[in-house]
């Protein structure tokens, strides 16, 4: 995990929410209040997470897809440590920061090839 990061939600405003999220989540529903809601709800999630016991991911048995970015907040060795404990899973770890391989960066600026090839992966998974 990137150092600090679950501690810096517990400074997090609406204010401090990345630009593009807001425009993403408003161009898909255009309710501003659920976007409060979305944030919210978002916040507190960080600020109480804990983190899973080995037992609890080895304990999947759906087929599950672990997706990542090589720089996300989340570190490729912890995805590929979650990856090796359910059984039969999948992993894919892109070439991005958080999320942009599916959506806009905090900049607002966007990987298309990047986000396509993350669609095509995600069907091909799903259609198995």
């Amino acid at each position: 995990m990137i150092e600090g990061f679950f501690e810096g939600m517990q400074e997090a405003t609406f204010d401090s929410m990345p630009e593009p999220f807001k425009i993403n989540f408003l161009n898909l529903n255009p309710d501003f209040s659920k976007l409060e809601n979305l944030f919210e709800k978002d916040c507190t999630r960080m600020q109480t997470f804990e983190d899973w016991d080995d037992e609890v991911l080895a304990s999947i048995q759906s087929p599950t897809l672990f997706i990542s970015g090589d720089q996300d907040v989340m570190k490729p060795e912890h995805t590929a440590a979650m990856w090796r404990l359910v059984k039969d899973s999948r992993l894919m770890i892109l070439p991005a920061t958080h999320g942009t391989y599916m959506m806009p960066d905090f900049d607002g600026s966007m990987d298309v090839n990047l986000i396509d090839f993350t669609i095509r992966e995600v069907e091909k998974f799903l259609n198995d």
